[in-house]
């Protein structure tokens, strides 16, 4: 009866044939799956499953909100694009005139000033070539550099 044990093969060595037959035909993570599917109650997993439906939800809205906050932001970008090129000519354009302008005075201090010298020297004016005024920039810039001269020193 011995000869007769050793030659059938045990109950345990056909449940694992039975079971590696089984999950012959399945991958990896589809046998992995199945074997958790027994241990996890079906309730928790309705949850999980309720509860990733709600957060896909709330991230497709949120999707949808950004898409229209950067197509409205890029409509926004455009219009001020197209402003600032705008305001850039207009200053460029007031620039021009004003140095046409201070040019023009400049021709009319000089042409003042060798007509009536002795009443342009009264009234304030330089005898000299007039020099062209620094604006604010220019002078804040002059006295750092004086300041950080002096510093050196």
């Amino acid at each position: 009866m011995s000869d007769d044990m050793s030659d059938s093969p045990s109950s345990d060595q056909l449940a694992l044939a039975t079971e590696e037959s089984i999950y012959q035909n399945y991958t990896a993570s589809e046998v992995l799956v199945q074997g958790l599917a027994g241990v996890v109650s079906q309730e928790d997993v309705k949850l999980m499953v309720q509860a990733q439906k709600k957060m896909l939800q709330r991230f497709e809205k949120t999707n949808a909100m950004l898409s229209n906050v950067n197509s409205l932001s890029a409509s926004r970008l455009a219009k001020a694009e197209q402003d600032f090129k705008a305001h850039t000519q207009n200053v460029t354009e007031m620039k021009k005139d004003l140095e046409n302008i201070f040019k023009r005075i400049r021709k009319i201090k000089v042409r003042l000033a060798e007509q009536m010298p002795s009443a342009y020297t009264q009234v304030g004016g330089r005898g000299e070539e007039i020099k062209e005024e620094d604006d604010e920039y220019d002078v804040a810039v002059r006295e750092r550099k004086e300041k950080e001269t002096i510093e050196d020193k």
